[in-house]
């Protein structure tokens, strides 16, 4: 707040202290005669445009700071903890999918593990299927026809990690 903040402030209060001290001085100069309701009336009216100068003067000069004022925080964290959130639940869906048809394809399957990248504008790039199986190029054949002949699939018995 400024100096003509301060002062504009200062002018209104002064106004309205004014305008209250006159309706004050009215109601005890007319109290008993028949002008005291249009004379109460005048200097309420008038009161009410003093207080109303005020308001929307003040009103007027409000402002809220402007938001690109502020630094915005980065966000790059939160962003990178909600796509690694993103590809853990695609992986998921995509090995409980798997599981369900390798299951109803008659493969018996003991574990199935998908790995997952989702880039930058959101498309999701599956990178591996990892499986443990009984009959593993038959779960591989059956993997590939559903997600693309390119898929890599691993056979997890024989991997050690």
């Amino acid at each position: 707040m400024g100096g003509d903040d301060t002062d504009d402030l200062i002018e209104s209060v002064r106004s309205v202290c004014y305008v209250s001290a006159g309706i004050y001085l009215l109601r005890l100069i007319t109290d008993g005669t028949r002008l005291k309701a249009q004379a109460a009336f005048i200097l309420k009216l008038v009161f009410a445009v003093v207080f109303a100068s005020a308001v929307i003067k003040g009103c007027r000069e409000f402002s809220l700071p402007e938001i690109g004022g502020y630094e915005v925080s980065d966000y790059s964290a939160a962003a990178e903890v909600y796509r690694n959130e993103v590809a853990h639940k695609a992986a998921d869906n995509i090995s409980d999918i798997l599981y369900s048809q390798l299951k109803a394809a008659g493969i018996d399957i003991k574990e199935i593990k998908t790995e997952v990248n989702i880039s930058e504008d959101g498309s999701i790039d599956i990178s591996r299927v990892i499986i443990s199986s009984a009959d593993p190029a038959a779960a591989e054949e059956l993997i590939r026809k559903s997600l693309g002949q390119e898929t890599e699939v691993i056979n997890g018995t024989d991997r050690k990690s």
